[in-house]
């Protein structure tokens, strides 16, 4: 018989049960028989640090069977189980296919990528899904490999910030090689997070974040000299959907194209620590939550993580820097791989601007998640977020914020200089 535990006490799916999980061993081992003696469940992520899913992690005892008996070595696994339920509210994600790319891109895409780098690894092991009562996946536990979360309600340093740039670098450059490879994955990966089938069949999307725009363009209007740009976010707000498919659709002068993450936000790497003489610095760096992956320029990731996700400070400071970094490690990569016809750094730079408009979008619908305290964040979902009157008060809590309006200002300013509010 099966022990169950669950200390929590935490909600668990029924279909969460023995059959499930020894099916996810069995796929996920390659073995043909498991004999499972317990399963311990507990949340694999704080509430509301995940819009969209719920996270467990599951700790299982197990036997493999060898030659029709039992081996008597009994083993643990711990696993990662990530289960999106389809609501209403959320109805929108299985329009864009989120559960199919993201089996597809860690069960084919990421292994292919990773054969062609000097032995880096993007992402965790894929172990089973089901679609159905509710979509799951199971992966790996990578905080048993020594990763985590960066701290939680704050930004990125430089040794962070720059770390996941280079392997971001890596990634796109990878992306590159296997497309030219394979050109068919470019067409199966073309619809990203601002896509006209996310946008124009569901308002869920813009009543969440077309509601943190309206907070900024609230406070924004009250800021002396920010006159002018109110009224440019505001006619943001007034042409919503239009203005982010365009943020990121293709355009005639597009240099080059590489695999976008897509949700490239503090919550989707994770970093180890492995230098016990610089216990706060980061050595590894991975990716999870490929749901959102695309096709499209290398802006769309870059200025959606250093808009969202930078500190103020490094951004001021040495923004071009972490730009340098990038490309450094995304020219080696493509060098590593002997790819023809590498782009250039004035091609980057080039899509840097041609994409501004893409890093306002994280500018006022992701920094603020980012950066939100966490006794506000617990109570976050897509479905709160529908309540007219829990988010008008997580709004006006958020944007009263002084580090946060300062962020908003520099940043402000700084497209406004660059001319980005006349590109819509």
């Amino acid at each position: 018989m099966v022990v169950i535990k669950n200390v929590e006490n935490i909600s668990v799916p029924e279909y969460l049960n023995e059959g499930f999980f020894v099916d996810a061993l069995e796929d996920g081992l390659r073995e043909s028989a498991i004999k499972l003696h317990e399963i311990s469940f507990e949340w694999g992520s704080n509430p509301g640090d995940n819009y969209c899913s719920a996270i467990y992690r599951v700790l299982l005892k197990f036997a493999r069977s060898l030659n029709a008996t039992e081996s008597e070595e009994s083993e643990q696994l711990s696993l990662i189980v990530k289960t999106i339920p389809i609501t209403e509210e959320t109805k929108f994600l299985e329009d864009v296919k989120v559960f199919i790319k993201e089996k597809q891109t860690y069960t084919d895409i990421l292994p292919r990528l990773e054969v062609l780098t000097n032995g880096d690894r993007f992402g965790a092991k894929y172990y089973y899904s089901v679609k159905t009562p509710m979509q799951t996946i199971v992966f790996n536990d990578l905080k048993v490999d020594g990763f985590k979360l960066a701290a939680c309600g704050t930004s990125l340093d430089w040794d962070h910030a720059s770390l996941i740039l280079q392997q971001l670098g890596k990634l796109h450059a990878t992306s590159m090689v296997l497309a030219k490879k394979d050109p068919e994955i470019v067409k199966q990966y073309h619809g990203g997070m601002l896509s006209e089938a996310t946008l124009m069949q569901s308002e869920i999307f813009e009543n969440m974040f077309g509601g943190f725009l309206k907070g900024l363009i609230k406070v924004a209007s009250t800021w002396p000299g920010y006159e002018k740009i109110s009224e440019h976010l505001q006619r943001f707000s007034d042409n919503f959907k239009a203005v982010c498919v365009a943020a990121a659709k293709p355009k005639p002068g597009d240099r080059y194209v590489v695999l976008n993450h897509g949700d490239l936000w503090t919550n989707n790497f994770m970093y180890a620590y492995d230098d016990e003489t610089q216990p706060e610095r980061p050595t590894r760096v991975i990716f999870v939550d490929f749901q959102l992956s695309f096709y499209g320029s290398p802006a769309c990731d870059l200025n959606f993580f250093l808009n969202s996700s930078v500190k103020l400070e490094l951004l001021q400071q040495r923004r071009d820097d972490l730009i340098k970094v990038y490309y450094q490690s995304f020219r080696d990569a493509l060098e590593y791989a002997r790819y023809d016809e590498i782009p250039s750094y004035e091609d980057l730079l080039w899509e840097l601007r041609s994409r501004e408009t893409y890093g306002i979008f994280a500018l006022f619908g992701f920094l603020p998640i980012i950066t939100m305290p966490k006794d506000l964040s617990k109570d976050n979902s897509i479905e709160n977020m529908q309540d007219e009157s829990f988010k008008q008060k997580q709004l006006e809590t958020i944007f009263s914020q002084k580090f946060l309006n300062d962020h908003h200002k520099w940043s402000l300013k700084r497209a406004e200089e660059l001319g980005v509010f006349n590109d819509y």
